[in-house]
């Protein structure tokens, strides 16, 4: 969960994140309207995003993360606590970040999102990496098993 200064609206944090950049405020203002309207944040951005639903805090706290256009964007988990609509938009944001040039390395338990998100994946067990590799390539050498199954599989403890 994102956690904002209790004096801040989701615009001045928004202004405040472009500003420790170095970019130009407005003009990345402007830039990123169309997202934050996909996302349903337009008319909540005057109010303290301390206030906002859970939901509306992931979304601006994805929105501050992509502000720069990083090259790398880590993130954990990051549809969680996201609306079916909000969690296809951020499908959309990370694929067009991803287009740009941006390595996105996110942490998940779900693994359709994995296969409709990733390239590559690494699975851990316990805190050892287990299997890493291009995803279609996980696949076949576990003889074209879903994904789930072959996390399974990996990290699932023998019975005592």
């Amino acid at each position: 969960m994102s956690l904002f200064f209790s004096y801040l609206s989701g615009r001045e944090i928004l202004e405040l994140s472009a500003a420790m950049h170095g970019l130009n405020v407005a003009a990345t203002m402007d830039r990123i309207a169309p997202t934050i309207a996909m996302l349903r944040l337009s008319e909540d951005l005057h109010n303290y995003a301390e206030d906002y639903s859970r939901g509306m805090k992931k979304k601006l706290g994805l929105r501050v993360a992509m502000l720069h256009e990083p090259k790398l964007l880590v993130l954990d988990e990051p549809t969680n606590g996201l609306d079916v609509e909000s969690a296809h938009i951020f499908y959309e944001l990370v694929f067009e970040q991803a287009k740009q040039g941006t390595t996105i390395l996110f942490s998940t338990h779900l693994m359709d999102h994995v296969a409709k998100l990733c390239s590559h994946a690494v699975i851990f067990n316990e805190g050892a990496i287990v299997a890493t590799g291009r995803l279609q390539d996980l696949i076949a050498g576990f003889g074209n098993a879903s994904l789930e199954d072959i996390f399974l599989h990996l990290t699932t403890r023998p019975p005592r």
